[in-house]
């Protein structure tokens, strides 16, 4: 449940208990794999990122093939247009949930990210890369962390996030990552299981390169 329908829920909750209880008894004529097909062409339709992934996979869970998703997501084009439909299909690709393609040769991928003088002090940096996009987080004149923009949690990538400074917040569960650390900070509950994924990095020459 949304943080929005939760406080509806509590403000108002016989308007809430109404709008749920009409979902619910008005597609009982539809089977599971066809509502949550149905939920991704409305989901691409209004530009909504947070119940593409919440109904996506669920499709899938309930025996809607890669094609069926994507074609389900297509269906929205004449009332969501090009770009909503473009940003749906980045977020299939997100989840894994695309059918898969011949790849073209993948090229080689320079080790080095940049001069650490390029990265502002003790604020989020996003680095566009073929191999996986990448926050670099500046601690010090001559330290520096990287983490992987994929939120741990939703999979999507926190370069859309809110930038607090020392923190990136997702834009799709609201969940809030020190940088400093790469600890989760909210929900604190996670004991370090949905903490960002470092990158080990070294400083040579004032150039900060990926190990290994």
């Amino acid at each position: 449940m949304s943080k929005a329908l939760r406080y509806l829920s509590k403000t108002r909750p016989e308007a809430a208990g109404n709008l749920m209880g009409f979902y619910k008894h008005s597609v009982k004529a539809l089977d599971e794999k066809t509502r949550f097909l149905i939920q991704i062409v409305t989901k691409v339709t209004v530009g909504t990122e947070r119940g593409l992934r919440q109904y996506a996979p669920k499709a899938l869970k309930a025996g809607a093939s890669k094609e069926e998703i994507l074609d389900a997501a297509m269906m929205a084009f004449p009332a969501a247009g090009l770009n909503k439909l473009l940003d749906a299909i980045e977020v299939l690709k997100d989840l894994d949930l695309l059918p898969e393609i011949e790849e073209d040769e993948p090229q080689a991928v320079s080790p080095e990210l940049g001069a650490i003088s390029q990265f502002p002090l003790k604020r989020m940096h996003c680095l566009q890369r073929p191999d996986g996009d990448l926050i670099v987080f500046r601690t010090g004149e001559k330290s520096v962390e990287v983490y992987s923009a994929r939120c741990p949690h939703s999979k999507a990538t926190l370069c859309k996030g809110t930038d607090h400074g020392d923190r990136v917040e997702c834009h799709v569960h609201n969940w809030v990552f020190d940088l400093e650390s790469g600890r989760c900070l909210s929900p604190s509950d996670m004991g370090g299981k949905r903490d960002l994924v470092n990158i080990p990095v070294t400083v040579v020459e004032g150039m900060v390169r990926l190990q290994g």
